[in-house]
């Protein structure tokens, strides 16, 4: 189940209005279905995070994004990853889709032991007011996570699998109304899309311009918050800005390589709600110490 955007608190206020809810983290990592066949049975809903088990501390999704994901042993794993369990869909033969949030986490919270550093409970909290949801965002955000998923308890609370559901809404710090600051990028690559973006960009490589090297620099790569019509006249017209290779004045990694390379003819305002220092993209390096 996936959930919807919100630009303000008030408005989840407004959603849930009668209804009782809890807000837990919203972590940056890769949403994963954990499943165990057998006699003990289960599926979890939950999400993988990088991880630092000394430091105890969330690390952004650009570390996860270099984990490898082939070929891998044991011995060779540098990335660690924490899982950080929601929901219980499945367990021991019986199916809770159907029954109340509150009561798939509280089973949850009941047959799962957390184990420090791999496996902990979503942290949650049932705020109800604007003050106590504001507070609640900006521990989640100091905490290394995006906002909040905010849900319904009881009422409406059943589960939607492949649904955007407005039973979830998912409240990020760069969602909302005057939060977070606005980058002019430019556009330099492209990602083939798959699935139902087959025949148009799926994401797009962007750079910001430094005006002392005079070169383009990787920041980020962006695939959300377009509509069907949008993916459409951006492949239309990136169409006759096609290159070859790369530029020489963009600056980029050996692990950064879109599937097809733009000229800088296009400046997009993208809203961020935070900077976190990558290991694979080049913009502000020797600006900041690791």
């Amino acid at each position: 189940m996936l959930a919807f955007p919100t630009k303000s608190i008030t408005e989840v206020l407004d959603r849930f209005e009668n209804l009782s809810f809890t807000c837990e983290y919203k972590y940056d990592g890769e949403r994963a279905q954990i499943t165990k066949p057998g006699v003990s049975s289960y599926v979890l809903d939950c999400e993988v995070v990088a991880y630092n088990p000394q430091e105890k501390k969330i690390l952004p999704f650009q570390i996860l994004s270099t984990r490898k994901r082939k070929d891998v042993t044991t011995a060779s794993i540098e990335v660690e990853v924490c899982l950080f369990a929601f929901d219980l869909l499945y367990i021991d033969g019986q199916s809770l889709v159907e029954q109340e949030f509150a009561t798939r986490r509280n089973t949850l919270h009941d047959r799962f032991v957390d184990v420090p550093g791999e496996f902990h409970f979503a942290q949650f909290a049932n705020s109800h007011s604007i003050e106590e949801i504001q507070i609640f965002l900006e521990e989640s955000v100091k905490s290394g996570c995006e906002g909040l998923m905010v849900k319904t308890l009881n009422e409406e609370s059943s589960y939607e699998p492949s649904r955007r559901s407005r039973k979830w809404l998912k409240v990020k710090k760069d969602y909302l109304d005057g939060v977070g600051d606005s980058l002019d990028l430019v556009v330099i690559g492209g990602y083939a899309g798959r699935g139902k973006r087959t025949g148009v960009y799926g994401g797009y490589l962007l750079a910001c311009y430094d005006p002392e090297n005079e070169e383009y620099q990787a920041i980020c790569k962006i695939g959300t918050g377009f509509s069907e019509a949008d993916l459409e006249g951006q492949a239309v017209f990136f169409k006759d800005h096609i290159l070859s290779a790369a530029k020489p004045y963009y600056r980029v990694t050996d692990g950064v390589k879109p599937d097809v390379w733009f000229e800088p003819v296009q400046v997009w305002e993208v809203k961020a709600a935070d900077f976190s220092v990558s290991p694979i993209y080049t913009a502000g390096w020797g600006l900041v110490v690791l």
